[in-house]
């Protein structure tokens, strides 16, 4: 498995984005580590387009992207045990000092829509940003983590089940029985576990 393949299994942007580091066992995957890589995962999220990545590159020079990357790491960080406590406290409000922290981060934004041509019927309304300053690549996962604790369902969130798994998922699955990030990384495990026991018995 490639770490890239850590992309997705969250099944919610902010969810990916405090799995964007992984343990399990004794290795430990951080897919945030310098600004190259937050700048590829912000893009294979899907948080960011291929034609604001190129825009960001030629804008920013490598060490105002490592500065923001590890700004984003020290924002993923903060928002594990934050969601953690969101999801498992149904009934706390969100305290005013998250809500104020995601605030700063997601005022940075420049956001603006145009219209494009497409080869048959209306024309298509694409947003785009001005990228001006590195700090407002912090604000894709900050708007991803400000939706899901605005609109999200407390009880769809869950930690994996997986023996040491350090990765967090929104179940979006019909009967809302999810149990591993995936069953390629932790259900075969704990499913070989398992069997095994029961052969000892």
């Amino acid at each position: 498995m490639e770490p890239t393949d850590l992309i997705g299994l969250g099944d919610h942007p902010a969810m990916d984005f405090v799995n964007s580091i992984m343990v399990q066992g004794a290795v430990e995957i951080d897919l945030l580590s310098d600004g190259a890589s937050y700048l590829r995962w912000l893009e294979l999220a899907g948080l960011i387009g291929k034609a604001d990545a190129g825009t960001v590159e030629g804008r920013f020079s490598p060490a105002q992207l490592d500065i923001v990357a590890a700004q984003a790491r020290e924002l993923r960080e903060w928002l594990r045990p934050v969601i953690a406590t969101w999801a498992t406290d149904q009934s706390a409000p969100v305290p005013g000092d998250t809500l104020q922290r995601l605030n700063l981060i997601l005022e940075a934004d420049r956001r603006y829509f145009q219209l494009h041509e497409t080869e048959t019927g209306p024309p298509a309304l694409h947003e785009h940003r001005r990228w001006r300053e590195a700090r407002q690549l912090l604000v894709p996962p900050a708007a991803a983590a400000a939706g899901l604790l605005a609109a999200g369902d407390r009880q769809l969130v869950r930690h994996c089940e997986g023996a040491g798994c350090t990765m967090w998922f929104y179940d979006r699955t019909k009967a809302h029985r999810r149990r591993w990030c995936s069953m390629a990384l932790c259900g075969n495990r704990a499913k070989a576990r398992n069997h095994r026991q029961r052969q000892a018995d």
